[in-house]
């Protein structure tokens, strides 16, 4: 049994013997939710059984790290959402463990987000998961809340269980800003391009985009949607342009279809924005020389990093936030790519 000189039984004796983590004794012992019964029922016991009497400072555990978990770092949003929680833990004295489940498509060692992955943060001692753009099943939900680990998921692209705390931007309002704005300049057929129906955030971006529509007066074109994924809007645009009445601007629901949607209309002969307008998303390449520059939504990629890191801190200290689903403003930032439709 392990102990020390002049306490007897150690918080690791306790986890050893419970088989759980020390983080999820910490939360047991200073009666923190967000543990299973059955699992509280393990630690109480070990406790009882080694007859250990918590320190004073068990009361507030020590963050010893945070794991954050990215589907991928070939993204520049991703990255700018790392830069706000690194931002964040180094203003904490907090150690941050970055795994990416696909690093780079040589590479062989992939993970997966599930309990096994799960357990191992847990063993680690660290305070919880920040996912990023990480599909999140139940039973994940479930291992955390079994493992004693706190959750926060950043931008998830599959619905979360309401249990889960989530960070991201008002994704309805930009998709509203952006079509609002192509509106004013004068544009009726609009097309939008890199939806998906399956992705809540995607999805809610074309709400945005109808809802806008709507208010204008402007009928539905179920023809100027697409809604075939990320990454599909230079093969789109050849379809739109092919219509009758092709569009005269895009809203494209990422700044990588945006550019993509201009090299398709560059390729059709069409410029841009004499010819045709472009909208982006995230403003993810606002530092690259473009041409023209993309006017786009801009999302506040370092505050989602940052609020994220501070929430799971937040509950790990045993404080709930304020709503489990946080949804940051974003901002049209207007630049070259769009003007009045030719006459």
């Amino acid at each position: 049994m392990a102990r020390t000189p002049a306490t007897g039984p150690t918080l690791d004796s306790v986890a050893a013997l419970a088989g759980v983590s020390k983080a999820t004794v910490s939360k047991v012992l200073n009666r923190r939710a967000g543990t299973a019964h059955a699992t509280r029922l393990r630690v109480e016991e070990a406790v009882r059984q080694l007859a250990y009497v918590p320190s004073t400072h068990a009361s507030s555990p020590r963050v010893h790290g945070v794991t954050v978990v990215f589907d991928t770092l070939i993204s520049l949003y991703s990255l700018c959402v790392m830069e706000g929680m690194v931002a964040a833990a180094q203003h904490e004295k907090v150690d941050l463990v970055v795994r990416v489940l696909t690093p780079g498509k040589a590479a062989t060692d992939h993970a997966q987000l599930d309990r096994t992955f799960v357990n191992e943060v847990a063993e680690k001692g660290n305070a919880g998961i920040i996912a990023v753009t990480t599909a999140i099943e139940p039973d994940v939900v479930e291992a955390c809340r079994d493992a004693g680990l706190h959750l926060v998921a950043v931008d998830p692209p599959n619905p979360l269980d309401p249990s889960v705390a989530s960070i991201g931007s008002n994704h309805w309002t930009g998709g509203m800003q952006a079509t609002e704005y192509l509106i004013k300049l004068g544009h009726r057929r609009i097309a939008f391009v890199g939806g998906d129906p399956v992705n809540p955030g995607l999805r809610a971006r074309f709400g945005g985009y109808r809802e806008a529509l709507l208010a204008a007066g402007i009928p539905d074109e179920p023809r100027l949607v697409s809604q075939a994924g990320m990454m599909t809007a230079e093969a789109e645009i050849a379809r739109l342009l092919a219509a009758p009445e092709p569009p005269t601007a895009v809203f494209a629901t990422n700044d990588a279809d945006a550019l993509a949607a201009i090299r398709g209309l560059r390729t059709a002969g069409l410029r841009v924005p004499e010819d045709v307008s472009v909208v982006g998303y995230d403003d993810t390449y606002s530092a690259l020389p473009a041409s023209p520059a993309l006017t786009t939504v801009h999302t506040p990629m370092h505050s989602i990093g940052r609020t994220a890191m501070q929430t799971l801190l937040q509950l790990h200290a045993g404080s709930q936030p304020i709503s489990h689903h946080v949804e940051l403003a974003t901002t049209l930032v207007v630049r070259e790519s769009t003007a009045a439709p030719p006459p």
